[in-house]
């Protein structure tokens, strides 16, 4: 059987896609609400003239809670989701995992040594508990009491920010969800940022394109130290 062969190049077709502005505008509104960017959210509604959304009323709440947790105020930042979502915890074991995993953590960057190893054996942990799919985790963070500089041991990277904006980002997402789930939002609302599966969708076409021999298409290049300018780049003409 021949292969085959697409008569319509891959440029010809992109731009051959309307894509209407208003849509693009939803896109990104959607995306500053739900990520918390509160003051770009509320500049981009007055240039762009796009609704909010149902997210908007609990931006400034869900920024407080993710500051705390990047500067690693972790408790005070559970205490502050459970009083905006009191069975936020309760629903959601894997988050209420890393923020307990996070606040052992910071414990051992304080080298509060026996505070910690009481933390990792009380009951309010939730450690003796834990899914077994969630074992490694525990043992690579009880494994930072092993070393007198855990941040330069091999399992450092828990001592990172990185890891600290990891744990803000899965709370916001866990309030975002909680508050759909409460205001009964229809089910074919995605429970992400319709921008980040935007470009989820964008990263797989283009591995897909890649792996099929694809190579007149523009490729959009995420790690562009100007993103915006790189996305817009990439859609002029539609």
């Amino acid at each position: 059987m021949a292969e085959y062969k697409p008569n319509t190049s891959w440029p010809h077709r992109m731009m051959s896609f309307q894509c209407r502005q208003a849509d693009l505008n939803r896109l990104v509104m959607n995306y500053l609400v739900t990520e918390g960017y509160q003051e770009a959210a509320k500049r981009f509604m007055a240039e762009a003239a796009v609704k909010p959304g149902p997210h908007m009323n609990t931006i400034g709440d869900r920024q407080r809670i993710q500051d705390a947790v990047r500067v690693g105020q972790v408790k005070y930042a559970m205490d502050l989701a459970t009083r905006l979502y009191p069975r936020l915890f309760e629903t959601d074991n894997y988050v209420f995992f890393h923020m307990q995993q996070l606040r052992l953590i910071e414990m051992i960057r304080d080298q509060k040594v026996e505070k910690a190893l009481k933390f990792a054996q009380s009951k309010s942990s939730g450690f003796s508990k834990v899914d077994p799919r969630h074992f490694h985790e525990v043992e690579r963070t009880m494994g930072l009491l092993a070393f007198d500089r855990p941040e330069y041991s091999p399992y450092g990277d828990l001592m990172y920010y990185s890891y600290r904006q990891k744990v803000a980002g899965q709370i916001n997402a866990a309030m975002v969800r909680c508050q759909d789930a409460e205001n009964k939002v229809q089910e074919d609302e995605p429970m992400e940022p319709r921008m980040m599966f935007l470009i989820k969708l964008i990263l797989w076409a283009q591995n897909k394109l890649d792996r099929e021999g694809y190579t007149d298409f523009h490729k959009i290049n995420f790690d562009h130290g100007d993103f915006e300018e790189e996305f817009r780049r990439s859609f002029q003409g539609f």
